[in-house]
């Protein structure tokens, strides 16, 4: 194939399919909000109180003010964000290209880069209300602007990566560890210069930098006071009740681990659950083993590291989407080390790998629309029951009271508290969720012989792996063991 030709090609490729799923992420960018948080990030266009969890802690400001200017474009709150997500997203293919240009053709850092890029969970994630997706696209313009500043000498250089950084925090706080590529930074510029004004300088406009967001969300909340002691609060619940970190989890270390590696990182993050896509990223990754060279960059490896720390530990080991960043940064190494040395069979081989990765993702976007979450169904179903009942749920609450349903419905965390509540509905029918039957369980009382199943709801497992399938029970008589 003559060079000329064969660039034009590859080039043409990546920006096509680059293209086509923007397109699709747009289209089917989900338009509800389906979980606790979701409806934080929703309400919060509408009506910004942090105290009143819209959104909740630490307020992501950044990130909302971006959803409200998209929402004067795009009526459904949920969508607006889901948008916002998809554009800032696949906004991080020019510092991704940019980073594989130092090590590859142009032509081929557009194709390694589009085989990070399309990659199939980060779509389906990227497409929904958090901040997730917007997240991953502002932290690889913040790793390319540390890039750019290692090599340059002038300290307003710096400044770039700063403000970057501080757009990241504004937008997901649980990013924190990536600052250790701030940290590397630094310690670079100390080696060069060993000037203490560079460095205080440094970590002075970083600081200013991150008080910008800090400040206005404080404001909102009465003062600098009030926001640290809701912080404070919210952190507090986080590591001791409802964060599902490995502070409060009953899982053995060892499994936490095999479930974070095996079906988080792989399974889920990098095949998306697909099993021609695990077969070939097994082919790709054998080959790329044997390939090169190729090196990320130590700021980023260092920051990896430590966010995979906290990750195992400091998040929830049920949502695989608090692996985003990991996914993102081992296929670009994976990708990286295939592509370094561009042969044309390699790009034949990412091109396949790519158009998988498109087909696999375009269609669980479809499926993530199309069908509604388990919740809007329950909640739909029981709209249109008309004998008195009460719903007793956990998190589901929240999205019947987005909803706006017609009909009486409560969060229980607590068995004690349930058998007083229910007292008041002795004349309607009292109905609860699996995930209220599993916490009584938990908590040492076995409901089984008092409730009978009505009905399961299903929906996308890998958008939602907590509440993706709901089903719904009945309290009946029967002894409670």
């Amino acid at each position: 194939m003559n060079k000329r030709f064969g660039d034009r090609l590859w080039i043409g490729f990546s920006i096509g399919t680059a293209v086509l799923l923007v397109g699709a992420g747009l289209y089917w960018a989900s338009p509800y909000a389906a979980t606790w948080d979701e409806v934080d990030f929703a309400l919060a266009l509408e009506r910004y109180d942090v105290l009143a969890m819209q959104p909740h802690f630490p307020g992501y400001p950044y990130f909302i003010l971006g959803g409200m200017a998209m929402h004067t474009l795009v009526a459904n709150p949920a969508k607006a964000l889901s948008i916002l997500n998809v554009l800032v997203l696949f906004s991080a293919a020019f510092p991704i290209v940019w980073l594989f240009a130092r090590h590859m053709p142009r032509p081929a850092a557009l194709l390694a880069a589009l085989s990070v890029i399309s990659s199939s969970y980060v779509l389906l994630a990227a497409a929904r209300p958090m901040s997730d997706g917007a997240a991953l696209g502002v932290l690889w313009w913040y790793i390319w602007a540390v890039e750019w500043a290692r090599r340059r000498t002038a300290w307003t250089a710096q400044l770039l990566p700063m403000a970057l950084f501080s757009i990241l925090m504004g937008i997901r706080l649980s990013y924190a560890p990536f600052a250790a590529a701030l940290l590397v930074l630094w310690h670079e510029d100390w080696k060069a210069h060993r000037r203490f004004g560079r460095l205080a300088a440094s970590l002075l406009a970083a600081g200013a930098f991150q008080f910008i967001w800090v400040a206005a969300v404080a404001a909102t909340e009465g003062g600098l006071w009030p926001f640290m002691k809701l912080g404070w609060a919210f952190v507090v619940g986080h590591f001791s009740d409802w964060g599902g970190t490995a502070a409060t989890s009953t899982l053995p270390f060892f499994e936490r681990v095999r479930r974070f590696f095996v079906d988080n990182f792989l399974w889920t993050g990098v095949a998306s659950q697909n099993v021609w896509l695990l077969a070939a990223y097994a082919v790709v990754g054998a080959i790329a083993w044997r390939a090169g060279p190729f090196r990320l960059p130590r700021p980023l490896v260092i920051s990896a590291l430590l966010y995979a720390v906290w990750a195992l530990f400091g998040q929830n080991i049920d949502k695989p989407r608090h692996l985003l960043p990991l996914v993102h940064i081992a296929l670009v190494y994976v990708w990286g080390r295939l592509l370094a040395a561009p042969r044309t069979w390699r790009f034949v081989l990412a091109a396949a790998v790519v158009l998988l990765q498109a087909t696999v993702g375009i269609g669980q976007l479809r499926e993530q629309v199309r069908t509604p979450p388990a919740v809007y169904q329950l909640a739909n179903d029981l709209r249109d029951k008309r004998q008195p009942f009460v719903v007793y749920t956990w998190e589901e609450t929240r999205v019947f009271d987005y909803l706006r349903v017609p009909f009486p419905h409560k969060d229980v965390l607590h068995f004690s508290f349930f058998l007083q509540d229910k007292e008041n509905y002795r004349h309607a029918a009292i109905y609860m969720t699996d995930h209220v039957v599993d916490g009584f369980r938990a908590q040492g009382v076995d409901v089984s012989s008092h409730v009978r199943k009505v009905k399961t709801y299903r929906s996308s497992l890998l958008a939602d792996p907590v509440y993706g399938t709901i089903t719904l029970y009945e309290w009946v008589d029967g002894a409670v063991r």
